[in-house]
């Protein structure tokens, strides 16, 4: 058998991605990023170990760290783009594994921040509009 890792399967990565489009709050967000580690095999884990320096989402033993909140997630997903960066610029072609770690967790991250910002309230509006109500 060769020894080139190959990303998830096609209909895999979709899923998971699908997962995160679909989440409504972040721990469901953090809960698809989970399983999305949990799913990759150990060949493949260990192909990425070979070139991450330390950086990738996994343990010295291959397991997936646990992604603990949308701080630890933006952590992993910069680090993870920072690497793919950095093999761009020296003429390097990102393994199928770096890209999709990356496009994964860019997904991921963008979806978590989009619904930790705040939501512009308009009570501001209706509390002075009863004020002017109240004090005529």
């Amino acid at each position: 058998m060769g020894s080139n890792p190959t990303p998830l399967k096609a209909s895999k990565l979709p899923h998971y991605l699908d997962l995160v489009a679909a989440a409504e709050v972040p721990a469901a967000v953090l809960r698809a990023v989970q399983s999305y580690l949990n799913a990759w095999p150990k060949e493949r884990v260990e192909a990425v170990q070979k070139i991450d320096g330390g950086w990738a989402p996994f343990d010295w033993s291959g397991q997936p760290l646990r992604v603990n909140g949308v701080r630890d997630l933006r952590r992993i997903s910069d680090a993870v783009h920072r690497h793919c960066i950095f093999l761009s610029d020296a003429g390097m072609a990102p393994t199928p594994e770096l890209t999709e770690l990356d496009k994964f967790f860019c997904a991921a991250i963008d979806k978590a921040e989009n619904m930790e910002q705040p939501v512009p309230q308009m009570r501001t509006q209706a509390l002075s509009s009863h004020q002017y109500a109240l004090d005529n």
